[in-house]
């Protein structure tokens, strides 16, 4: 399937580094994907094989550098006896990115641009490492790799990835092609109102999606009921994965919880799916890694609604509910296929030909 992922616009020169001259066969490209506590990166082929997989904690203080420091150990590892070597990098990123120019900002979970000022990293990025370097949002990346390359061949080309992790997002996919919006934050449910009883969230409002139903928040609620008394199984550090796995073996408190998250998270799945008519949704980031024991509390959630309202049920009628494990890091797998693609484009422009 065809993947348009922005109109071609000009690009800022230090995005221009020329890929090195390496023959389609030995193509290989970096991706790497930025999350508010973890950092994952793989190394793929031109046929999308994973050579390289890593993991390191986000450091926000120093993101540029840290990354550069990634690419280049990255590059050295890979570089192989018959010419092949990484030619260029993706890099997938929360928050309002700008794919031409490489720039973000308003990434309220690393900390560093949450008061709208810019970031330029991929010319930072570009420059540290003598390589093209592209930008992209985290989830859309996701989506794009889902529905073009993906992890099953029944993938249909209107989708949504709502990925669950420190933060909560959206990448859609409608005809095969990403949707950004007027504004370039389209998919950004994670800012939209889901108790404003709750707490203030990072973006400055209360009770966003994000605030309430994201991996701290689910942690965070374990924690109080525990300290507040409760009986469980939960300890005073359970993880989002702890909860759902508990609920799942009969813990009462975490069942009550898993509900609370589940049912929310299905209305955030709903507002997708009645908004933008996606026959498709998958359920990904950290979160995900609580696997079956976090979408079946979400499936019935859906289940009840439907059962609830005839518009609901013809909506969900054809629409399939599925859940990614972590482990496939669809993120980075995005940022190096798109990576690929910028490079095989400039390739056919002509750009860095000499």
């Amino acid at each position: 399937m065809t993947m348009t992922l922005a109109p071609t616009m000009s690009r800022p020169a230090v995005l221009q580094v020329p890929a090195p001259a390496i023959g389609l066969d030995r193509l290989m490209t970096m991706g790497i994907d930025v999350g508010g506590t973890k950092t994952a990166y793989v190394v793929t082929d031109a046929d999308d094989r994973v050579l390289l997989h890593g993991v390191a904690p986000t450091d926000t203080s120093r993101l540029a550098d840290q990354l550069g420091g990634l690419i280049r150990d990255a590059v050295a590892r890979c570089a192989a006896d018959n010419g092949a070597r990484v030619a260029a990098v993706g890099v997938a990123v929360p928050g309002h990115v700008e794919p031409d120019t490489g720039t973000i900002r308003l990434a309220v979970n690393l900390g560093g641009n949450s008061d709208g000022s810019e970031m330029h990293l991929g010319p930072m990025l570009a420059d540290s490492v003598g390589l093209p370097c592209y930008v992209e949002h985290d989830a859309r990346a996701a989506a794009s790799w889902i529905e073009s390359s993906g992890v099953r061949d029944d993938v249909p080309p209107d989708l949504a990835y709502l990925s669950v992790g420190t933060g909560i997002s959206a990448g859609i996919v409608l005809d095969g092609r990403v949707l950004r919006g007027a504004n370039g934050l389209a998919g950004e449910v994670g800012h939209v109102s889901a108790d404003p009883r709750d707490g203030r969230c990072a973006c400055g409002l209360v009770g966003c999606l994000e605030q309430v139903t994201a991996g701290p928040a689910i942690a965070r609620m374990a924690r109080e009921a525990v300290a507040s008394g409760r009986q469980s199984t939960l300890g005073p550090d359970a993880t989002p994965t702890d909860v759902f796995r508990a609920a799942e073996a009969g813990d009462p408190l975490a069942a009550e919880l898993a509900v609370t998250v589940a049912e929310r998270l299905a209305r955030a799945i709903r507002s997708l799916v009645l908004t933008l008519g996606v026959s498709y949704v998958v359920i990904g980031g950290g979160v995900a890694g609580a696997g079956e024991a976090l979408l079946r509390p979400v499936l019935e959630a859906i289940d009840r609604e439907r059962a609830a309202s005839p518009l609901v049920e013809a909506a969900f009628a054809d629409t399939r509910v599925v859940i990614l494990s972590p482990s496939v890091e669809a993120g980075a797998r995005g940022a190096a296929a798109i990576a690929r693609r910028r490079v095989l484009a400039d390739r056919r422009e002509g750009v860095g030909d000499g």
